[in-house]
């Protein structure tokens, strides 16, 4: 009986201490909501966009061969800067060199028979003069010049052709530049449209490609500023401007988006092809406005009992006002930023707004 008492007492002081535990608990939650507050100021506001992004060449200048042949020397090196119109490569030309010998030859015949035919029809013309000889004859004298003449501008054409090929074996460059890469070596087997070098005007611009998702490509405009950063200089923030915008799509995983172009600032050298960019793009900012934080309205919208959604509410400390230490007030906004809104009117500077609960 004892036993079975104290079993009952036991039991009882356990629920006791769970109920004062449960108390304890719901008395220090109302004891310790408070609000923070934050005052109104006149700043930047800022939208903003978060994408990534690949660095590469901005105009770059690929040279393929023209001819086919073996590489037979090569003039410059990877990083070179080079002039317009400096050798960079030479492909063998024997094979050529001997197609030209022949077709100078075959000139040099058609010329000579030129000159004799030209002689026998100018020979001709007289005797048809002196009526020594037929038309007819000094007829056959004049076709016999015109098929000569014609064999000759056909040999000159197949020689021309021929020299071109042989400028071919030379490759000079385009322009003042930078030799980025070099695709061939020495002894190397080329034939035509084989890449042989790339080449590139300027390192002091870059060109960055950004993917931007479709929900957000309405936002992107010729000439809105980007920010962005790379691994290598984590630290380093780089600069750009979109100039260009792609309509094609890119479709991936049930995903789409577009590409925009970035013109870059590369004047100290730092950025290479192929890094991957972490980039932010300037939809739209005001500077000097006056600006609240944007949790003012989540908090504000979360305790609300309004079913209008369009109104703006914040909550401004005003003291002690019917057991409350502050007023729901409607403001007007402008733009919304990444982490303040724009106040155009309802707020004046240095207002205290709630921004929390701690």
């Amino acid at each position: 009986m004892q036993k079975y008492r104290m079993k009952i007492i036991i039991a009882v002081s356990v629920v006791i201490v769970i109920i004062i535990t449960i108390l304890a608990k719901n008395c220090g939650k109302s004891s310790n909501r408070e609000l923070v507050y934050e005052k109104t100021t006149k700043g930047d506001v800022r939208k903003t966009i978060s994408v990534t992004g690949e660095l590469d060449l901005f105009e770059p200048i690929n040279i393929l061969s023209q001819i086919s042949g073996v590489v037979e020397d090569i003039y410059t090196d990877f990083n070179q800067h080079i002039k317009k119109g400096q050798l960079l490569i030479k492909i063998d030309s024997s094979a050529i060199s001997q197609r030209m010998m022949k077709a100078q030859s075959i000139v040099d015949s058609a010329r000579l028979e030129i000159v004799s035919a030209e002689k026998d029809l100018e020979a001709k013309k007289n005797l048809h003069e002196d009526n020594l000889i037929s038309k007819r004859a000094m007829e056959i004298a004049e076709v016999q010049y015109s098929s000569v003449l014609n064999k000759y501008k056909q040999a000159k054409i197949d020689y021309d052709a021929i020299a071109k090929e042989m400028n071919n074996t030379k490759i000079y460059s385009p322009i003042n530049g930078i030799v980025v890469s070099i695709y061939v070596k020495n002894n190397t087997p080329v034939s035509a449209t084989t890449q042989l070098i790339l080449l590139v005007s300027d390192l002091k611009k870059m060109q960055l490609t950004i993917n931007i998702d479709e929900s957000d490509i309405g936002y992107i405009k010729d000439g809105q500023q980007v920010t962005f950063s790379v691994s290598a200089f984590f630290d380093k923030k780089f600069t750009g401007t979109i100039n260009q915008i792609r309509m094609s799509p890119i479709k991936s995983g049930g995903l789409v988006s577009y590409q925009a172009l970035v013109l870059c600032d590369n004047r100290e050298l730092l950025l290479m092809p192929g890094m991957t960019a972490t980039t932010t793009v300037i939809i739209e900012e005001k500077k000097n406005i006056l600006r609240v934080r944007n949790q003012a309205f989540a908090l504000s919208q979360a305790d609300a009992k309004s079913s209008d959604s369009s109104k703006k509410i914040v909550w401004k400390k005003t003291g002690s006002i019917k057991g409350k230490p502050f007023s729901a007030v409607e403001v007007k906004t402008g733009l919304q930023g990444d982490s303040y809104t724009e106040i155009t009117e309802g707020l004046n500077e240095n207002d205290e707004i709630a921004v929390r609960i701690k």
